[in-house]
């Protein structure tokens, strides 16, 4: 009798500890989009977790205008806008899913223009099938910009606080890999609500999208 006892218990923390990942979040598909400039291809696949942890990648490839404009205001690139062909690999490492909606956003780790290299790309996605609608997406990619300042008590000529970062975690949990304190720096799943992104809906045949929240 207490050896069922304890094969039950056993059983029962195994699960406890399997729960997280079986209701993980998930995104995934392949399409092709036309526009002005031609066809762009986007393969991706992802999973979000509780704690706030994603994982993942998503491929981009298609026509893209490159503007070389001073947008940043540093005193760099020029009025011309060039042509080309832009091909990228994104690991994700942010995943927010609701409803039919979901949105992913990463670093890109390798990109035919260097210049694309660490920008953070965020792509967000419908799947139209419970909506009987076309699946439809958006994304867009940003470049990311570093502090030029640390916070510090003013009263204290050296601070012992600075650069000191921590990771908030369930006492409870061992397997809770915990949100660390330092803050991501521009945009990622979570800087806008899902409701706000205009998508363009997918033509008949192009590809599937298919989200779990």
């Amino acid at each position: 009798m207490k050896k069922a006892l304890r094969v039950t218990l056993c059983t029962l923390v195994l699960t406890l500890f399997l729960v997280p990942a079986t209701f993980a979040q998930s995104a995934s598909g392949g399409f092709e989009a036309k526009s002005d400039l031609g066809v762009t291809t986007i393969k991706f696949s992802a999973q979000g977790f509780s704690n706030g942890s994603a994982s993942g990648d998503i491929d981009f490839s298609g026509p893209i205008s490159i503007p070389d404009q001073d947008v940043d205001g540093d005193g760099s690139g020029d009025p011309s806008v060039k042509e080309g062909t832009l091909s990228v690999h994104v690991d994700v490492d942010c995943m927010k899913a609701e409803g039919s909606r979901a949105v992913l956003s990463g670093i890109v780790r390798s990109a035919s223009v260097d210049a694309y290299v660490r920008r953070r790309m965020i792509l967000t996605v419908e799947d139209g099938a419970e909506l009987k609608a076309p699946d439809a997406f958006t994304w867009g990619q940003y470049q990311g910009s570093e502090p030029t300042w640390v916070p510090s008590d003013a009263e204290l000529e050296k601070d012992p606080g600075v650069g000191l970062q921590w990771y908030a975690t369930d006492a409870e949990r061992k397997d809770d890999v915990g949100v660390s304190s330092a803050k991501p720096v521009g945009f990622d799943c979570q800087s806008f609500t899902l409701a706000s992104y205009a998508l363009d809906e997918l033509s008949d045949g192009s590809g599937d999208i298919v989200v779990k929240p």
